[in-house]
């Protein structure tokens, strides 16, 4: 028996319908406390050195472009609200007792290391394609190699903010990839999939779903039809390889690698190129959904040639209503794959909680066959 990556939350015991409920709410409770301290954080230092115009500024700017890659304050901020999104679903998980801890990982109920440092070759060949694409007419070859500034302007940032622009990028941008991973392709897939009792139709609405809200969140941003397309397509792609892969090893990377990208590149702050990565087109949506098929091919031939498990070997936990029975022997029945669960019934009734369902010594309760 095996379990998929989107039913995990179905081998432990304890689960229940409304714990993922009790896991958004402190989620969000999370979120409301970090964003008020972040804030507090920027707005007062500003506040007291620039005053009310440097506050206003700062408003400005976040309202204009959160994601503006030419100004250090606007993207650490933006980032920073991201990423606290990270310790807070994990701690959500563990709050409401959805599985053991790492649940959201991967089938392993960890990050898998060693198969994370293979999905490095496929992201790394990505990032060739997507430089090599995105810097299409910004170099010339007159003279040597060089920067056309004739096709894109100058730059319009200076040195000292160029550089801690992209040591930023570099430091917080792969904690902004997994926290969204970890969100939508973890828990929110996961959630979908242990409320929907057919496996199948459970994994489609899954990926669906979390595809649809991934994208939709990114409207207030200001992204066009074609930049809700782009994102959609990314997140649709990023799923699919989360269910094939029992992980989100890949995606991470996939996700860190794609931003990280996007953001050095644009953090000179050329004077003829549009910085906005919310204005897409026809032709950015193409690039992004063939690349990301690629990615999904490439990962696929690598977990078929390292043969990756991709299913928890173990089985879900039994349909109890109710308390777990007496008759279980205690944690074995709570833990991730205890033994005895393919010999319990499906059903509870007439034995949960019952003391007169307690088993004899010996019997399956006790040996655990």
């Amino acid at each position: 028996m095996s379990v998929p990556y989107h039913r995990l939350f179905r081998v432990d015991a304890r689960w229940r319908w409304w714990r993922p409920l009790v896991a958004l709410a402190f989620l969000a409770g999370w979120y409301l406390v970090s964003q008020i301290l972040i804030t507090i954080a920027y707005f007062v230092p500003i506040g007291a050195t620039q005053g009310p115009q440097g506050l206003l500024d700062l408003e400005q700017s976040l309202q204009s472009g959160a994601l503006d890659p030419t100004d250090p304050i606007v993207l650490s901020l933006s980032l920073v609200s991201l990423v606290v999104l990270l310790p807070g679903i994990m701690l959500a998980v563990k709050v409401a007792r959805l599985g053991p801890a790492n649940t959201l990982s991967s089938i392993r109920f960890r990050v898998r290391w060693r198969w994370a440092a293979w999905c490095l070759l496929p992201t790394l060949v990505i990032a060739v394609i997507m430089f090599v694409v995105q810097t299409l007419g910004m170099f010339t070859f007159d003279g040597g190699l060089g920067w056309d500034h004739d096709a894109i302007g100058q730059s319009t940032v200076s040195v000292q903010a160029l550089t801690l622009t992209i040591a930023m990028v570099v430091l917080l941008v792969p904690f902004q990839g997994a926290a969204e991973e970890y969100v939508f392709r973890g828990f929110l897939m996961q959630t979908l999939g242990a409320w929907i009792p057919w496996r199948k139709v459970g994994a489609v609405v899954a990926v669906l779903v979390s595809t649809v809200v991934f994208a939709l969140l990114h409207i207030p941003n200001g992204y066009n039809v074609w930049g809700i397309l782009d994102v959609g397509s990314f997140g649709l792609v990023a799923a699919v390889i989360v269910l094939r892969t029992g992980g989100l090893e890949a995606t991470v990377l996939q996700h860190a690698f794609n931003n990280i990208m996007i953001f050095v590149l644009q953090a000179p702050g050329w004077s003829k190129v549009d910085l906005d990565s919310s204005n897409g087109s026809w032709q950015s949506w193409l690039v992004t959904l063939v690349t990301s098929l690629f990615y999904w091919g490439m990962v696929e031939f690598l977990a078929h040639w390292r043969k990756l498990d991709r299913r928890f070997p173990g089985a879900e936990t039994p349909r109890f209503r109710g308390v777990v029975p007496t008759w279980a022997g205690g944690t074995r029945w709570v833990r991730p794959g205890g033994i005895g669960w393919s010999g319990a019934p499906a059903r509870s009734e007439g034995v949960a909680g019952s003391t007169a369902a307690v088993a004899p010594a010996g019997s399956v309760a006790s040996t655990g066959r």
